[in-house]
This record gives structure tokens, C-alpha cells and sequence, in this order.
């Protein structure tokens, strides 16, 4: 189709949006085109019954009625209504800041030296700042725009008098650290994941002024600053429960969808801390998930995300919360997507029997499921080779870790997946033909898997081992 971005970004509107819209198109201030009101009514309709959107020749038709078909007339009208399009989305993110579209109309005002309406309009710009229940580097930003706005305005019609510079540095300096703090979080947890490294700038070289206390009564500064400390110190307990005592007094000050980044940012260290075997994340990273499900920040549209739902089974079993756990699964497998509920829900059922040395029913729901998700397999198969070897069956346990083996090396799965795996196969194997008796082996496969740095299931192997014994 002609202009595919024309629709890429109607898909894209409401109702609500799509009547605003055509509002838009109707009014002669902004196009007196008639044929671009009509291309847009033809669109409209598809959109509100749920239809198709339609080819060129028949948008052509209901364009220009009467008219043959002219391609280069149709792509260039569509071009004019996805440009139209693009305004009206600038309009209405415009108006849909208040803060920004007063601060915008107080300049006009300034420009124009209307003194009376400017002070008017900045009245009200400051009582919504006074009176908006946030605290983020976002408003920060605001909070300056204003600063500087009245700056502008003293600098032209007052003689005399302090002007508010100082406070404009002030708060330069705090909205700094608040953005600066902010996006290194986000570099940190992305390096954690993909392995990149990134340059912090000046953060590092100005961030004892924070450590002496003289900004950490700024709740976007104090909870970014903890956050950063966690991820960055080796032992950073401390500073996690400083931002979970932070975020627990102030986190009201912060829109929903930054408070889900936090949240997100949090729970997915406390994973890393869980695959590393550290004991004190695990009920942290559990009271997290659960705190966030209460309040909604984990489910985007009523749904939750499968990963979110295998990590909360892994914590709550950790911790033999195993009630909970089941109570969990029960309640939140209708908040999966229908499609993942016969792979997610039997796996971690299996999961929990398997904890409860219900191996039995373990076995008969993971022979049973369907794993479309490469994730899910992996999981699945570590469980199957689990339960084999606490079964003693080393017939089935043997061909398994072969078929295992080779899973992983013919999948598309990620460098530390694979990793990981190969490592638990490599382990598994070495553990299943350690001779009896021979206590030099056993102390150098106790080395091996303690001196093994990606390895998801430490803590059983090392266990099994000492069983061995």
C-alpha cells in the first residue's frame, strides 16, 4: 500500500482521537481540501467498524469521486493527510501538557508586552507547579522552564531589584543530578544485560557531593542515587533498602509509568542476585513483585508478562513460600495472554510439585505441556534433568542430557543462555560418572562448580554432590 505510514499511524489513534481528528480535517483554518476530509472519512469508517483498511483503488474512489485513478494523485494526498496527521499529534501533545502550553502562551505574551496577561498566565503556571503532586526530574524541568521564564520577563521591565539567578542555578544543578542519576541507572541495567560498557561522564566525579547528604532531601535524586548505588557496589544491600525505603516514602511523587521503571529496575537486579545464589535479594525481589502487582505497575493492560510470571514462582520458591506461590498461579494465569497459558501455567506447576518432591506429578505435567517459548524449554528440560537424577534414573538421565546438549547448540538462544546450560549439562555429567570413594574428584568437581561463574543451578549441583558423599 501507497504511504504506509499514513496508516502505521492511524492504527494508532483511539475513538477519541480519531473524532478529534476529523474535527481537525473539517476545519477550514487548517486545510480547505475537501478530498482529504473525504479520504479521511473513508479511513475513519474502517477504523470504527473494525474493518479493513482499504486499498488504493477504492480510498481513490471515495477521494475523488468520479475521477479515474490517478496513483501520483493519491500518494501525494495521502502525504498531505499524514503531514496533516502529524500536526494534529503535535496539538495534542501540546495541550495535553498544561504546564508547557501556559509557559508557551505566557511567552507570546512577553513578546508581545502584555505584562498584565503575562504575570496572569505565570499565576497560574506557578500554582500548578506549587500544587502538582510530583517530584520527578520531569517536573524539575518544568519548574526551571518557569524560572527561566520569569527571569526573561524581569531581565526587560524591572530596573531594579534581585533577579532570580540563584535559584536558576540551584535548580540547574538539582535537575542535573536528577537526569544525569536517572539515565545512568538505565545504562547500568542495560550493560548488565547485553554487556556493554558505557562512559558515565561527570557523574562519577561529582558524586560526592550526594554522598555528603547535600542533595538527598530531592526524592529524583535520593532514589536514583540509591538505585546507582546498588548497582554499582559489591555489597550493596544497604543501598537497596535505602531505595526501597525511599521509594516506599516518596514513590507517590512519581507518575505510574516511571515508578513501573523502578520497579523494573529493582526487581531485575534482585534476578541477577537470585541466579547468583544471594540469599538476602531473594525476599526482596519477592516482596517487590508483590507490592507491584497490588498497585498494577507489572500488568500492561490487565496482562502480565510470562517473564514476570516464571520470576515470581522462582522467588516465592526460594523462599518455601509454597501457599503463596500456589495461590499466585492460581490467580494470575488469566492475566497471561491466552497463547502462553498451556505453556507458563503447567511448567511452574511443575515447578512448585517438584519443590514439594512431588516428582510424579511433576513429570506428568512437564510430558504434557506445550513449550512454544525457547525459555520455558530450557527451564523445563533443567527440571526434567533434576528430577531424573534425584530419581536415579542415569538410563534416562544419560540419553536426556545428550538431547539436552544438543538443544542447546542448535537454538538461537543468547550467549550467557548458552552459557549457562552448557555449564549445568557439563556439570550434571561430570557429577553422574564421579567415582565413588575417590575424595580427590569429588573436591575438584566441588571447586569446578563453586569456580564456575554463569551457573543458574549452583546451588543443586553443590548439593547433590555433597549427597554424594
Amino acid at each position: 500500500m501507497a504511504n504506509l505510514l499514513l496508516y502505521d499511524v492511524l492504527l494508532t489513534l483511539d475513538a477519541p482521537e480519531l473524532r478529534r481528528f476529523g474535527k481537525f480535517v473539517r476545519s477550514p483554518f487548517f486545510t480547505h481540501r475537501s478530498e482529504m476530509e473525504r479520504m479521511f472519512a473513508c479511513l475513519a469508517a474502517c477504523r470504527y467498524k473494525n474493518k479493513p483498511l482499504p486499498g488504493k483503488e477504492q480510498l481513490f474512489k471515495k477521494a475523488f469521486p468520479g475521477q479515474d485513478y490517478d496513483d501520483l494523485l493519491l500518494r501525494a494526498t495521502m502525504s498531505d493527510l499524514r503531514e496533516l496527521m502529524e500536526e494534529f499529534l503535535i496539538w495534542q501533545k501540546l495541550r495535553g501538557d498544561e504546564v508547557r502550553s501556559k509557559l508557551a502562551l505566557a511567552s507570546e505574551y512577553r513578546d508581545r508586552n502584555l505584562s498584565k496577561f503575562f504575570l496572569q498566565t505565570m499565576k497560574r503556571v506557578e500554582v500548578r507547579l506549587e500544587n502538582e503532586a510530583m517530584a520527578n526530574a520531569d517536573h524539575l524541568a518544568q519548574v526551571l522552564d518557569f524560572q527561566l521564564e520569569k527571569a526573561q520577563f524581569q531581565i526587560r521591565t524591572v530596573r531594579a531589584g534581585e533577579l532570580p539567578l540563584q535559584d536558576i542555578s540551584n535548580t540547574l544543578d538539582t535537575l542535573y543530578l536528577a537526569q544525569k542519576l536517572r539515565h545512568a541507572c538505565t545504562q547500568l541495567s542495560h550493560q548488565a544485560v547485553f554487556k556493554t560498557k558505557y562512559d558515565f561522564g561527570l557523574l562519577p566525579n561529582i558524586l560526592a557531593e550526594v554522598d555528603r547528604g547535600a542533595f538527598l532531601s530531592v526524592p529524583s535524586i535520593a532514589l536514583y542515587y540509591y538505585c546507582y548505588r546498588f548497582l554499582t557496589e559489591q555489597y550493596s544491600l544497604d543501598f537497596f533498602q535505602k531505595f526501597r525505603a525511599e521509594l516506599q516514602q516518596n514513590g507517590q511523587l512519581f507518575p505510574d509509568s516511571e515508578l513501573k521503571n523502578l520497579y523494573l529496575l529493582a526487581i531485575n537486579f534482585c534476578i541477577r542476585k537470585l541466579n547468583e545464589g544471594n540469599e538476602p535479594f531473594i525476599r526482596e525481589g519477592w516482596e517487590l513483585y508483590q507490592d507491584g502487582l497490588e498497585r498494577g505497575f507489572l500488568l500492561e493492560h490487565g496482562r502480565l508478562s510470562g517473564f514476570a510470571f516464571n520470576n515470581v514462582v522462582a522467588f516465592g520458591i526460594k523462599l518455601h513460600a509454597f501457599q503463596e506461590v500456589e495461590a499466585f498461579i492460581n490467580k494470575y494465569s488469566e492475566h497471561l495472554e491466552p497463547a502462553q497459558r498451556e505453556g507458563f501455567v503447567p511448567l511452574n506447576l511443575a515447578r512448585l510439585e517438584y519443590t514439594r518432591r512431588n516428582f510424579s506429578a511433576a513429570l506428568r505435567l512437564l510430558q504434557t505441556a506445550d513449550f512454544k517459548d525457547l525459555v520455558n524449554s530450557l527451564i523445563a528440560k533443567t527440571l526434567l534433568l533434576k528430577i531424573y537424577f534425584e530419581l536415579g534414573e542415569f538410563d534416562l538421565l544419560e540419553s536426556h542430557l545428550d538431547n539436552f546438549r544438543s538443544f542447546v547448540r542448535r537454538r538461537d538462544v543468547s550467549d550467557y543462555h548458552r552459557t549457562n546450560y552448557t555449564n549445568i549439562i557439563t556439570l550434571a555429567k561430570k557429577l553422574t560418572s564421579l567415582p565413588p570413594g575417590n575424595l580427590p574428584a569429588r573436591k575438584a568437581l566441588n571447586a569446578e562448580i563453586n569456580g564456575t561463574e554463569i551457573l543458574t543451578e549452583r546451588e543443586w549441583l553443590a548439593e547433590q554432590l555433597k549427597k554424594k558423599s
